[in-house]
């Protein structure tokens, strides 16, 4: 399983760094929020440590975070498309008070079982929770626990990521997976095995991820096939909580 959750969390790793992700003619789509509305359709936006004006016919929301395809036009004007509200998580992700590297679930792992031993880390760390936030965050991983889905809050190489794996059932050996980049967007899927060996099935939200993946399927290790589809609408296999009235222990 730690196999799968490292080749999944190294996605984040594939994307373009510092000054790439503030290019306007970026590859990929581009994190933004809306600072202000400063008129008609148009708005102030902060892209990395940016702040830009642009114009948008799709109405936006101040604060509200997008990803967006972000290009200039041939006057110099910087032109928004395929703009997609960011989900709650990826909040959540950035503001997560556990973050874990991959030998921190490397040593978690006890006799071949990481469910057990990261359910008492939660509630370990539950008991020294000094906010409410803190606790709703916590709490939730908890309750994904609780739902047979495990999810990581990754923190790695100054990349982070959010990974969702639940283990399906049946005669196949696979697990689904949901997983969040800032700079990659939702992705989800699954890990099969076959006779072959381990195989994933990838959908991403964007098509420029498509092609981004495409172009470096040798940098996704550890599967003897990969196959990467467009879906606009992905799902977390366990979306959190506002409140945690019926977790248990």
């Amino acid at each position: 399983m730690l196999e799968s959750i490292k080749s999944l969390a190294q996605l984040s790793m594939l994307a373009p760094k510092g000054k790439e992700v503030n290019g306007f003619n970026a590859t990929l789509p581009l994190l933004l929020k809306v600072l202000a509305k400063k008129g008609a359709h148009e708005y102030l936006l902060q892209v990395g440590n940016v702040a830009v004006h642009t114009k948008s016919q799709k109405e936006l929301f101040v604060g509200q975070r997008y990803w967006a395809n972000m290009s200039r036009s041939t006057t110099g004007a910087i032109l928004l498309s395929n703009l997609s509200p960011t989900p709650k998580l990826l909040q959540t992700l950035q503001d997560s008070p556990l973050k874990l590297s991959f030998s921190d679930i490397q040593k978690l792992i006890k006799k071949g079982e990481l469910k057990e031993p990261y359910h008492e880390l939660l509630l370990d760390k539950m008991l020294h929770t000094q906010s409410r936030h803190e606790f709703l965050t916590l709490g939730n991983l908890l309750l994904s626990l609780q739902k047979d889905v495990l999810t990581f809050f990754i923190h790695e190489k100054h990349q982070e990521s959010l990974v969702q794996i639940k283990a399906t059932k049946g005669r196949e050996q696979s697990l689904e997976f949901y997983g969040l980049y800032p700079h990659l967007g939702a992705i989800s899927g699954r890990v099969y095995l076959d006779k072959n060996g381990v195989n994933a099935q990838i959908y991403v939200a964007f098509e420029r991820v498509v092609r981004f993946l495409e172009a470096r399927k040798k940098n996704l290790r550890g599967f003897e096939s990969v196959v990467i589809l467009h879906k606009e609408v992905l799902e977390p296999l366990f979306a959190f909580e506002e409140s945690l009235l019926d977790i248990k222990g």
